[in-house]
């Protein structure tokens, strides 16, 4: 049966746009803690969350314990094709996680979570009559990954951690052939979802030798999405063979390896560095094709992103066993292809600032934080198929907020 190797998601999955705020298309802010410290939780202190960013680490929480968080997100950027310019419409995207951990003995602990590693939404304004709506104006893609997991206490020093991931997926994105007058009549849109399988291997080491340091890292290996999805399209007179009808997609999101280095100068004070690496240059080409039908596939674009690195920074000072203040910095880098560009990444490189501040009273914790993100403007051109049109991205900005709350049963 014939593939929709790519679809147009992979449009989605392969960029960035307004609800998606780490470079390609990944998400990092898993709880309040580890926004409010730029993701730099890989190797200091545990968790639940920590099943997100470092799963080893949860062999030193004790008993069970639960967290449950959102974060909420605000975006805007602006793109311009051929000179014409569109800006994104204002919206909140919200990202809901719940980790919970459970120490089965004292070399051995289970742990369960349930949060978003990648996700993008946007739609843009007057949309009719901009030229950049033959390439997209609208889209939607959420996935909720369910990670279970296995932690072992190796000795003193070392534990390890592996485990399994479950990615629902479920899409959406609006194009259209002819802006204008005619941009309604020949609007379409592809939808889909699907559930792929992945895995991960993570350490933690602190070495006696040297005990106010500490060394994390994790490897995630590769997802296979298998999708199925539909293409809507209701134009009496389709050109370049755009009907309405049954697709099927495949699709490899990429591996990465991430470590993290910590130090602690004071009980009070933690300091950490860390670096996530994304191997996007596996990313070839866009294709698609029916289920259904016979007539040749429209191939979409090619791209040829690179292979990118994420650099964070974070601190955490304990004023007293209640109350904790952090802070955070993350250059994120963007695989983005200049001369691939799409309407659907309005933003290059970006600069994230970050502040929290975390609440423990007995069982009880309540982490609250506030991110920033400052994006670097890009210009290039379009995608070959659009005839390579010049195009810009401009005044990209993001706000972040997270709440995560505890219990230790």
């Amino acid at each position: 049966m014939k593939k929709l190797t790519a679809l147009l998601l992979a449009v989605s999955f392969m960029s960035v746009s307004a609800a998606s705020y780490g470079a390609g298309f990944a998400l990092y802010e898993y709880s309040a803690r580890g926004t409010a410290m730029g993701g730099a939780t890989m190797a200091n202190t545990a968790e639940a969350a920590s099943l997100a960013v470092n799963p080893a680490l949860i062999t030193e929480l004790e008993g069970t314990q639960l967290q449950v968080g959102l974060t909420m997100v605000t975006a805007d950027a602006t793109t311009s094709v051929a000179g014409d310019s569109r800006s994104l419409k204002n919206d909140i995207w919200y990202l809901p996680n719940f980790f919970i951990t459970k120490k089965w003995s004292d070399q051995i602990s289970l742990g369960l979570g349930g949060f978003s590693r990648y996700g993008l939404g946007g739609e843009y304004n007057n949309w009719e009559t901009w030229a950049g709506s033959q390439l997209a104006y609208k889209v939607k893609l959420e996935t909720f990954s369910f990670t279970p997991t296995i932690a072992v206490k190796a000795n003193d020093e070392i534990s390890i951690a592996m485990g399994l991931e479950a990615m629902v997926i479920g899409f959406s994105q609006n194009s259209t052939l002819q802006p204008g007058a005619a941009a309604h009549a020949t609007a379409y849109d592809i939808s889909g979802s699907g559930v792929s399988w992945g895995g991960n291997f993570s350490f933690i080491y602190r070495p006696e030798w040297a005990e106010k340091w500490a060394l994390g890292a994790m490897y995630r290996s590769k997802v296979k999405q298998n999708l199925s999805g539909r293409i809507h399209a209701n134009m009496a007179y389709p050109p370049q063979n755009i009907y309405g009808g049954n697709a099927e997609g495949a699709i490899s999101l990429p591996d990465s390896i991430s470590a993290g280095l910590s130090f602690k100068p004071t009980e009070q004070w933690t300091l950490e560095a860390g670096i996530v690496g994304t191997f996007w240059s596996a990313y070839d080409q866009i294709l698609i094709q029916y289920t259904d039908r016979t007539e040749n596939p429209f191939i979409y674009n090619h791209k040829k992103y690179k292979d990118v690195y994420r650099l964070n920074f974070g601190t955490e000072y304990k004023l007293n066993p209640t109350w904790a203040l952090r802070a955070g910095y993350v250059f994120d880098k963007s695989p983005i292809n200049p001369n691939a560009m799409d309407t659907l990444v309005p933003v290059d490189d970006r600069h994230i600032a970050s502040v929290g501040v975390g609440y423990q009273k007995d069982a009880w914790s309540v982490d609250l934080a506030y991110a920033h993100i400052f994006a670097k403007d890009l210009s290039g051109k379009a995608i070959p198929l659009f005839a390579n049109a010049p195009m810009k991205y401009t005044d990209g900005k993001s706000d972040i907020f997270g709440i995560t709350v505890g219990y230790k049963f």
